[in-house]
């Protein structure tokens, strides 16, 4: 997995992990000098990040979230980079958001 996400990454593909998820990539060093977001208790699992309070945060091609609570606003960014905002948004008015 370590490999597919270290090619991922260099290939410029969207890349997307929330809550503990993010420290995954920190510990590739594929958040080195990247904006991005974790769960609280993992900021310092987040090696090289430059790390943020916002609930979701993009950096280029990676999305990351803060926790479960950011679960709808985190959807709706990696729709906004799948399709487009106009579709994003479009989802959040139908789960009534």
């Amino acid at each position: 997995m370590h490999q597919f996400l270290l090619k991922h990454a260099e290939q410029g593909k969207l890349l997307c992990a929330i809550c503990a998820a993010p420290s995954i990539l920190g510990h590739l060093g594929i958040l080195d000098g990247k904006y991005a977001t974790c769960f609280p208790t993992f900021k310092d699992k987040c090696t090289g990040a430059l790390l943020s309070e916002d609930k979701v945060v993009q950096d280029g091609n990676i999305i990351t979230g803060k926790g479960l609570g950011a679960a709808i606003e985190f959807a709706c960014k990696i729709i906004e980079n799948l399709k487009d905002k106009e579709t994003a948004d479009t989802v959040l008015k139908q789960i009534q958001y």
